[in-house]
């Protein structure tokens, strides 16, 4: 018996064994198509020799230095290059070792920027009802992800949630009514009292919690303003979204949003060692200068030279090979290879996304089955070679994430959709019976 503790107790896992652009190999030689990064992660590819080298570099130099006793040059530089990326305004970044840990960090930065303006109540944050921004204690508290807070019970914070439109990408072209969106913030903002919250925290594309649900263009500018006159900060938790997955550095950017917080993670490493950062905003710092002078405490590894060594080669791989213009045409490319399955499938309905994240809804299985619609065809797919991302949340876990390497090629890309047809042929003729299928939905794109 394995002495490593699998999530699942007592299952077995496919031994990965090497990896290469966009597939894994496991110990017997077969390939499998990474269709979803691991969990939305590698944005450049597995095995790039830049990267390596840079590591191996850093590893030969330092490995390891306290954040309170020595500064790196990886992490002064990477700090830089980041910033010079994000939003106008955004100009300095603290790092830490995970997205969730950059999420909290985030609460602990905004609730303190109220206490150094001298606002000390102001200590709760608001997210949306559909939400997931990590397992620490914090992180979780924000998210409305009642399956993974169930364990926590009273020890999570009891932070307030809003609403989440639920025909995000049904109908090419719809819209939620705006007006109706902003009031339903102005209540939620009104029950939690202004006075008491520090922040809203939203993912611009709500990720794992909903399946890759993209709201129209212009419903981050809405929230922006509803929190700006209630003088409320924004924190955009960009872990999934940022560095390039959607087709620009930041999500936000198709808003023309500035936040006051920005958390990242995954993509910013592309999975090669762990690091996550929060950006803030000039007037954020200002605030800690001209107070305590203090920035939020970080952790034993915050800044590790030999992870920001290799997050900035990430990103300047990412820069320098113009991944972005690769991102929108293979984005063009999946986009119509889902929308052709979903015209011919009819288990697969309302395919939603931007840039390299998709998402989509499956048929739900017989009611005998036990394991979550998005668990069994994530399995039917691995068994054809091809790694989607199972999402959503019971009793809505019937969602797949599709999110592969920024830098899938043409030819990969059509070998993953070849993939996942096979995929939702197993999961057709295995959970569905075929006195229950419908014809298919309207699907729309962003």
């Amino acid at each position: 018996m394995s002495a490593l503790l699998k999530q699942r107790i007592g299952s077995g896992l496919t031994v990965a064994a090497k990896a290469a652009g966009v597939r894994i190999f496991d110990s017997q030689g077969r390939d499998y198509i990474d269709g979803s990064g691991g969990a939305m992660t590698v944005s450049i590819g597995h095995g790039v020799s830049t990267v390596l080298a840079a590591i191996q570099r850093q590893a030969e130099a330092v490995c390891f230095t306290y954040r309170t006793q020595f500064t790196t040059e990886p992490a002064e530089q990477l700090a830089s290059e980041l910033t010079a990326l994000a939003p106008e305004g955004i100009n300095a970044a603290f790092f830490v070792n995970s997205g969730s840990e950059a999420t909290e960090l985030a609460m602990r930065a905004a609730i303190q920027y109220w206490r150094e303006v001298g606002q000390p109540g102001k200590t709760r944050i608001l997210g949306r009802q559909i939400s997931y921004h990590g397992m620490t204690m914090g992180a979780l508290s924000m998210s409305g992800h009642p399956a993974r807070r169930k364990d926590y019970g009273d020890l999570l914070h009891p932070f307030a949630v809003g609403p989440v439109a639920d025909n995000w990408g049904r109908t090419a072209g719809e819209r939620p009514n705006e007006l109706e969106s902003s009031d339903a913030w102005d209540k939620a903002i009104a029950q939690a009292g202004a006075d008491t919250v520090a922040a809203l925290i939203v993912e611009p594309v709500i990720g794992a919690a909903g399946g890759a649900l993209v709201p129209p263009i212009g419903h981050l500018r809405m929230l922006r303003n509803v929190f700006d006159r209630n003088g409320i900060l924004l924190i955009t938790d960009e872990v999934i979204t940022g560095i390039g997955r959607t087709g620009t550095w930041f999500a936000s950017e198709h808003d023309g949003v500035v936040p006051d917080l920005i958390a990242v993670g995954k993509g910013m490493t592309s999975g090669y060692t762990p690091m996550g950062a929060v950006l803030f905003h000039d007037r954020i710092v200002e605030a800690m200068r001209q107070g305590s002078g203090m920035a939020p405490f970080g952790h034993t590894f915050s800044g590790n030279p030999l992870s920001a060594a290799a997050s900035l080669a990430v990103l300047r791989y990412i820069r320098d090979n113009d991944v972005l213009a690769n991102v929108k045409a293979r984005a063009a490319q999946l986009q119509a290879g889902l929308h052709d399955l979903q015209r011919r499938y009819t288990a697969l309905q309302w395919v939603r996304g931007r840039g390299l994240l998709w998402g989509f809804d499956l048929r739900k299985p017989d009611p005998a089955a036990t394991a979550s619609t998005g668990a069994l065809f994530a399995a039917d797919c691995f068994a054809e070679g091809l790694i989607v991302y199972p999402a959503g949340i019971a009793p809505r876990d019937h969602a797949a994430i599709v999110s592969p390497p920024l830098t899938i090629t043409a030819n990969d890309m059509n070998d993953l959709l070849r993939r996942l047809e096979a995929g939702l042929r197993r999961f057709t003729a295995r959970a569905i019976p075929s006195d229950t299928r419908m014809p298919p939905t309207a699907a729309t794109s962003h």
